[in-house]
């Protein structure tokens, strides 16, 4: 990043951002402080302790910008496009383009998209649309016309220790998990990186994750091996999941939400990442099972929360929900007790890993440790659709906030 575009966003991050209007109101809202303790939000020089906004994005402005170029293919681990991982397979990434762009008060927001097709536009992939729900709002629409298409939205410098970041999802159209296309025209494959997957078996989007790495469109198998939390949904035919539906898990694949953490204490998969730990039915589910908490419905508005208080993470989902009705889920997961995959964000954090360390590499990744001891890994946040071999559709993202815990 540029030194002064880089002082810019730590200066709109330490400030409180001018607030936005004409959004529509919440499907739910929160107003506790970090996991254990209370208070308030309220602007910068109000007494007591509380949540700050040092940021947000209500898309009633200008339209995020950039121009493609052709893709540089880059160098982010053994599991990206590139990488030792798919290089031993013989696998050379196809000829692409990528986009990136700050946006936002500050430019504290990054967008970043992928295709393979030349000549394409920005607003192609991310463009300010009116909000279905109300006219007078704005939101942003991103979109992959097809499943080698992705875009992602990104925080532009590493976020601090305590945060609160949250926003509003609403209105996707990526697939439903049932017998037939799944939101694809059909016939679609997950090359190169895994040629003879059928990419229309899974289709879906990202709420809001936390990755331990700068987030930006890659092969899936990279984005798998970044991420610490998240709030996802994947539709998926013929289904290998659960859903809760209020009484019971069942196996289904239409339109789940899911809620998890990577368990880092466990080597995982080569092809998938770590293990899950998803939260559904009221608990954290055993490492492993693919559980999610509800399913989504199409038409509706949520806000997607996810918060860390130091090593611990709180997920919460408010809206209305296919099996739970109008509903806020919230799980808190201590991250140092369970070996969240890659917690910690420094060296304190760190010293208190040791339990969770794992220098081994997996097979066909040498000189990769999945756990060094020592390490560290600042959060990142990401939504959108950042795959670069599956997913293809639609969804409305509003009134992003970023907020900082003082006191």
């Amino acid at each position: 990043m540029h030194p002064a575009l880089h002082a810019a966003v730590v200066t709109s991050l330490l400030s409180l951002a001018a607030c936005g209007g004409g959004s529509s109101p919440d499907p739910g809202t929160g107003s506790t402080g970090p996991t254990g303790s209370t208070g308030t939000t309220g602007p910068s020089g109000a007494t007591g302790p509380g949540w700050v906004t040092v940021a947000e994005e209500r898309f009633e402005g200008d339209p995020p910008t950039a121009t493609f170029a052709p893709d540089g293919v880059p160098d982010d681990g053994p599991f990206s496009d590139a990488g030792a991982f798919f290089t031993a397979r013989g696998v050379t990434p196809p000829a692409a383009f990528r986009a990136t762009g700050p946006f936002g008060a500050g430019g504290w927001l990054t967008v970043e998209s992928y295709t393979r097709r030349a000549g394409a536009s920005l607003s192609d992939f991310a463009r300010v649309v009116a909000d279905p729900a109300d006219p007078a709002n704005h939101a942003l629409e991103i979109e992959s016309r097809e499943h080698t298409d992705a875009t992602v939205i990104r925080n532009s410098v590493p976020l601090p220790a305590r945060y609160r970041i949250s926003l509003r999802v609403g209105f996707p159209a990526f697939g439903d998990g049932k017998p037939g296309l799944n939101g694809y025209t059909g016939g679609e494959k997950a090359g190169p990186w895994w040629p003879d997957a059928d990419a229309t078996a899974q289709n879906g989007f990202y709420w809001l994750a936390i990755l331990d790495q700068k987030p930006r469109p890659h092969d899936n198998t990279w984005i798998h091996h970044h991420r610490k939390v998240t709030v996802d949904s994947d539709n998926n035919v013929p289904p290998w999941m659960e859903i809760w539906d209020g009484a019971r898990f069942v196996t289904s694949g239409e339109q789940p939400v899911m809620m998890f953490a990577l368990d880092g204490g466990r080597p995982g998969d080569e092809q998938t990442g770590p293990p899950f730990f998803s939260y559904a039915g009221g608990a954290w589910q055993p490492s492993g099972a693919i559980r999610a908490v509800d399913a989504y419905l199409p038409g509706t508005w949520y806000r997607a929360t996810l918060e860390r208080d130091g090593p611990r993470y709180t997920i919460t989902l408010s809206g209305r929900f296919k099996h739970g009705g109008q509903q806020t889920y919230r799980a808190t997961i201590d991250a140092a007790a369970r070996c969240v995959f890659h917690y910690p964000v420094d060296a304190a954090e760190a010293a208190g890993a040791v339990d969770c360390v794992d220098v081994g590499a997996f097979p066909s990744s040498p000189g990769d440790p999945r756990w060094p001891a020592g390490a560290s890994w600042p959060d990142w946040f990401m939504f959108g659709d950042p795959h670069v071999n599956y997913y293809e559709g639609h969804v409305l993202y509003d009134d992003v906030v970023l907020e900082e815990w003082r006191g």
